[in-house]
């Protein structure tokens, strides 16, 4: 397959991501935009061979039937559930993603949150900004040591998390469909999902966006929780849901908050306010809180991150011209193979 012949398209980058692939790349027909594929006049690109993308990119069944050629699409993430997978199972079309470009950086910023309002760092941060340098009851924290953490699903990063709170003395709980005996053997209590919502002071979840994850936190699961219990999200917006995490809040059963991710992320984060529902206004609601921390789907960006995606990204692009189903396969998403 020649190169100078594949146009290769890229979506939502960064201008380091573009400086990168523009030399990195420079043999093949580029086409290399900042904006996300929502933004950009379809027409211009419809002739893609190779579409590259990023998790806010909506790659569904009325933009991909506007593409004659393409062969491939690789978002640069983990998460997949942005493709219509059934669409590209069906036109034959390939779909890879970056399966472990840096589990750590995410599983490091998912025990920050946990950290950071464990020991009330934004109360104190908000008081001492008003020139309260006073402390009281009110914000006593806990060791470690003597609180239980719920991690929920055990990948490579939640497994990552795992490691982590086991070596700084907490007392973990886990739930995963597929345990792990290493983690076990660590002392990970493996238990159901339902032992987890009943015993855990913090939740931490770890699963992939599936129909059957979808508001796995709900009405109903928030009301098995311990009251008080510190909650944090850095798999997918959709396995919370807002409304019912927002009155928890409010209630007081949910005492802590940390989103990375969050239901309409893209219309906050890519300031698409016109797009907004009042799931946004319960978020915006809820970020003005001193025991919440929302971040904007950043847990995975550190420089080693940043530079395994783009590697492994010019990978898949090359294997797929030369035709490398073995490297191919590292990074093929199960469902359209």
């Amino acid at each position: 397959m020649e190169s100078k012949r594949l146009k290769v398209v890229f979506t939502s980058l960064e201008r380091g991501d573009r400086s990168f692939f523009s030399k990195a790349l420079r043999d093949f027909n580029l086409a290399l935009f900042e904006e996300g594929l929502s933004d950009i006049d379809i027409s211009r690109i419809a002739d893609a061979d190779i579409l590259s993308v990023f998790v806010f990119d909506k790659v569904d069944r009325k933009t991909l039937e506007k593409f004659k050629n393409l062969r491939l699409i690789h978002t640069r993430s983990v998460g997949y559930d942005h493709i219509d997978l059934d669409y590209c199972k069906e036109k034959g079309i390939k779909v890879t993603h970056v399966p472990a470009y840096s589990p750590y950086a995410v599983a490091q910023h998912a025990l920050a949150l946990i950290l950071a309002l464990l020991r009330h760092v934004e109360r104190f941060k908000a008081r001492t900004r008003n020139f309260e340098f006073s402390r009281d009851e009110t914000l006593l924290a806990n060791n470690l040591e003597d609180i239980t953490v719920g991690v929920v699903g055990t990948g490579r990063i939640g497994g990552s998390v795992a490691k982590y709170l086991k070596v700084l003395g907490a007392n973990v709980l886990a739930y995963d469909l597929y345990p792990k005996k290493e983690l076990a053997d660590l002392g990970v209590e493996y238990v159901s999902l339902e032992d987890i919502l009943r015993k855990s002071d913090v939740i931490t979840l770890h699963v992939p966006y599936t129909p059957q994850t979808h508001h796995l936190i709900s009405e109903e699961t928030i009301s098995l929780m311990k009251k008080g219990v510190i909650l944090v999200n850095t798999s997918r917006g959709g396995v919370i849901d807002t409304k019912a995490v927002y009155e928890a809040f409010l209630k007081g059963k949910i005492s802590g908050l940390g989103l990375d991710v969050f239901e309409e992320e893209e219309v906050l984060i890519r300031k698409e306010y016109g797009k907004a529902s009042s799931i946004s206004l319960m978020l915006l609601e809820l970020n003005t809180k001193d025991n919440v921390i929302i971040t904007p789907h950043v847990a995975f960006y550190t420089r080693r991150a940043v530079e395994n995606i783009r590697r492994d990204t010019l990978k898949v692009i090359k294997a797929f011209v030369e035709g490398d189903e073995d490297v191919l396969k590292a990074f093929s998403v199960k469902h359209t193979t």
